[in-house]
């Protein structure tokens, strides 16, 4: 099983001699891109004098969105949104063909999260980077993951609260699965939809952790139909194999059945 989706980046991965050569690298990737594919993102190089230049690059009908990199101010991702629509203008896109997707990694970024998401309707997704704000606070990254938590649940919150994405931070060390796993089922148990990979090796338990399995989506059919049964009746809760299942544990079933394309 592959990734749902794949990130090219231009910022950090890309040494600043490079930057030009890492453009036209993307371009010739793009163009050779054919479905069935991954979604693409492009990671660009923010407030620099390079990011017209990454946005022109990045501007392709196989490019999903692009990755705002040290997202922390609304003024910067105003300034993006307008130059994402300049370009697709100039090329004949759809309007807001190409989505945002902010990565939190600082404390400022945190501070203003309800301000930055809601900056544009492009933003469709927020991802946390943990290295650059562990980095950013002055704190050391610990196995447990701990230090990350309350920065994990302001992300997931808001993204909630704003109808987007969440996705969680990688994990670093590529080697440690079971690490993997729990430091994956935390950031579900938080409300993220999905979570980085640093190394194809991930990919795997990853979507072990987040993709429902067969039973998960089985017991949720069940669980819908006996609660539609019920409301047909006129009852507003019900006991499903001993359990209690009222109208907002019902549509987090639904909307399980639903995001896995099995609702009737």
């Amino acid at each position: 099983m592959g990734p749902d989706c794949v990130i090219l980046d231009l910022e950090d991965g890309v040494a600043q001699s490079q930057k030009g050569v890492a453009r036209q690298n993307l371009q010739r990737i793009l163009a050779q891109t054919r479905p069935p594919a991954p979604a693409v993102l492009v990671r660009i190089n923010p407030g620099s004098s390079q990011l017209r230049e990454d946005i022109e690059a990045a501007a392709h009908p196989g490019v999903l969105g692009i990755v705002l990199p040290k997202c922390d101010s609304r003024k910067e991702v105003v300034k993006v949104a307008r130059a994402l629509g300049e370009v697709e203008r100039r090329k004949g896109m759809p309007d807001r063909a190409l989505k945002l997707f902010l990565l939190i990694e600082s404390a400022g970024g945190l501070m203003e999260l309800p301000s930055i998401t809601g900056g544009s309707a492009r933003v469709a997704g927020l991802i946390f980077g943990a290295e650059d704000w562990c980095l950013d606070m002055g704190i050391a990254r610990t196995g447990c993951g701990e230090e990350l938590a309350i920065a994990r649940w302001n992300i997931a919150i808001c993204a909630h609260a704003r109808g987007l994405i969440a996705i969680d931070t990688v994990y670093t060390d590529f080697q440690d699965e079971e690490g993997l796993r729990r430091d994956a089922e935390t950031a579900k148990r938080m409300g993220f939809s999905g979570k980085l990979a640093i190394h194809p090796k991930q990919i795997e338990v990853i979507h072990s952790i987040f993709a429902p399995g067969e039973k998960e989506l089985a017991e949720a059919e069940l669980l819908v139909a006996a609660f539609d049964r019920a409301l047909a009746q006129g009852k507003g809760a019900i006991a499903v194999n001993g359990k209690m299942v009222d109208r907002p544990i019902a549509e987090r079933a639904r909307l399980l059945l639903l995001r896995s394309n099995r609702s009737k």
